[in-house]
């Protein structure tokens, strides 16, 4: 014991040394291996994202890809900004410094939510038209036709099927009843009215207008009809044409 107490006094100071060499050598290495090196690894790999949103999935991977990023595409959502398959966000941001190799989460436009056509067989014009509107749907083409079944006004048929998945803003034509047909058509009287007037009153009436002859007329307004070929009162066919006079500024 005396003796190697004595060699520690002898060489105290040469240990002590000794002793801080080491503890600074393994302050080194682990400041290398904790921090130095981690940073100066990462500095070299990390890059900035591109950001690739609005552009179509397919050119955004390959962009992506090209830079050594990994691709998943995280997500199809209905979006009426962008059309189908065009990249709407991205996980992580663009311009973000990441390592290479990193997975980018791509979400993609699928596209307008469909629109579901609704029943309006049974509801009147106006009541269906403003359904169509409030769907985001347009009223197409519109028909009538005499119907036994639904009275007069009411939608009796659609051309899309009810609960058809369409894209928003599709036009849909509709059918509308005049009512029963009459067992009789009689003439109605149009002197006196508007020609649009005139129109639209033989046309309820299961009739015509036409064809219509004009005549310079300086005491009645424009567009009056003065005369019709076919008296108030007559008996006629379905469709029959009602020849018109009307009245034109000189």
């Amino acid at each position: 014991m005396r003796s190697m107490k004595s060699f520690f006094q002898k060489h105290r100071n040469a240990i002590l040394g000794l002793t801080a060499t080491v503890i600074l050598f393994l302050f080194w290495v682990l400041l290398m291996d904790w921090i130095v090196m981690p940073v100066y690894t990462h500095r070299g790999q990390e890059m900035e994202l591109p950001d690739v949103t609005e552009y179509p999935f397919e050119e955004a991977k390959k962009n992506l890809e090209s830079k050594g990023f990994k691709v998943i595409m995280d997500q199809e959502k209905y979006d009426s900004m962008y059309p189908k398959g065009i990249v709407i966000s991205q996980n992580p941001e663009p311009y973000t410094r990441v390592k290479k190799g990193r997975r980018v989460y791509l979400t993609v436009s699928a596209g307008e939510k469909p629109v579901l056509v609704p029943n309006l067989v049974g509801r009147s014009e106006r009541d269906g038209t403003f359904l169509l509107q409030q769907m985001g749907l347009l009223v197409g083409k519109v028909e009538y036709q005499f119907d036994s079944y639904y009275p007069a006004g009411v939608i009796c048929g659609q051309s899309i099927p009810p609960d058809q998945e369409v894209s928003a803003r599709t036009p849909v034509d509709l059918l509308v009843s005049r009512g029963p047909m009459p067992s009789r058509f009689i003439v109605p009287k149009v002197v006196g009215k508007p020609l649009a007037s005139a129109q639209k009153i033989l046309w309820d009436a299961g009739l015509e207008a036409g064809p219509i002859q004009y005549e310079t007329r300086s005491d009645l307004l424009p567009g009056t009809v003065i005369a019709q070929r076919i008296p108030p009162g007559t008996e006629v066919h379905q469709g029959t044409s009602v020849g018109l006079t009307v009245t034109r500024s000189e």
